[in-house]
C-alpha cells in the first residue's frame, strides 16, 4: 500500500526549482522531516537532480559544422550506393543475357560441329584403323561433353558474378 501526502509536490518543486532546503519555509522543512513520504521524496528527488546536473554538465555537444559535415557525407555516401543498385543488376542482367546467347550459339553451331568431325573421320580413311578408331573416340568424346563444356563455362561466368555480389553487400558496412 502506498502512502500519499498532499504537500509531496511541494517538496518535489522546490527540488527541482533548487530551493531545497535553504530557500524553503520552515514549515516544508519540517513537515517533511516528519512526514516519512514527503522526506524519501526529497532525498531521492534531490539525489536525482544531482545525477541529472552532473550528466549535463559532462554532456559535450558537438559544434554545428561538425554535424553538418557528417550528415553531408553520410549523404553523399547513401546516394552512391543508391545510384550503384541499378548499375549492379544490369551487370548482372548483362552477364546472364551473354551466357543465355553463348548457350543458344552453342546449341545451334553443335549439329553442323558433329557434320564436320563426322566429314574429317570419313575424310581420313586412308589411315590406318587404329588412328581412325582413334579419333572416332575423339568425335565422340568431344559431340558427348557438350553440357560438361557448358556447365564449366557457365560455373567459370556465373562463380565470380556471384562473389561480386556476396562481396559488394560488405562495402556498406
Amino acid at each position: 500500500m502506498t502512502a500519499e501526502c498532499p504537500r509531496e509536490a511541494e517538496v518535489v518543486s522546490a527540488v527541482l526549482l533548487r530551493r531545497w532546503p535553504q530557500e524553503v519555509d520552515e514549515d516544508l522543512r519540517a513537515h517533511a522531516g516528519t512526514c516519512e513520504v514527503c522526506g524519501e521524496v526529497a532525498v531521492v528527488a534531490s539525489l536525482l537532480h544531482e545525477d541529472h546536473e552532473a550528466a549535463r554538465a559532462e554532456v559535450r555537444v558537438p559544434a554545428a559544422g561538425q554535424v553538418w559535415w557528417r550528415a553531408a557525407v553520410r549523404a553523399r555516401l547513401e546516394a552512391a550506393q543508391a545510384a550503384g543498385r541499378p548499375i549492379t543488376w544490369v551487370h548482372g542482367l548483362a552477364t546472364a543475357s551473354t551466357l543465355g546467347l553463348a548457350i543458344a550459339v552453342a546449341g545451334i553451331v553443335w549439329p553442323s560441329l558433329r557434320e564436320s568431325i563426322g566429314w574429317a573421320t570419313g575424310a581420313v580413311a586412308g589411315l590406318d584403323p587404329s588412328t581412325r578408331a582413334l579419333l572416332r573416340l575423339l568425335a565422340d568424346v568431344v559431340q558427348r561433353s557438350l553440357p560438361l563444356a557448358l556447365a564449366i563455362a557457365a560455373c567459370l561466368v556465373l562463380a565470380p558474378l556471384a562473389l561480386y555480389f556476396v562481396l559488394a553487400d560488405d562495402r556498406k558496412n
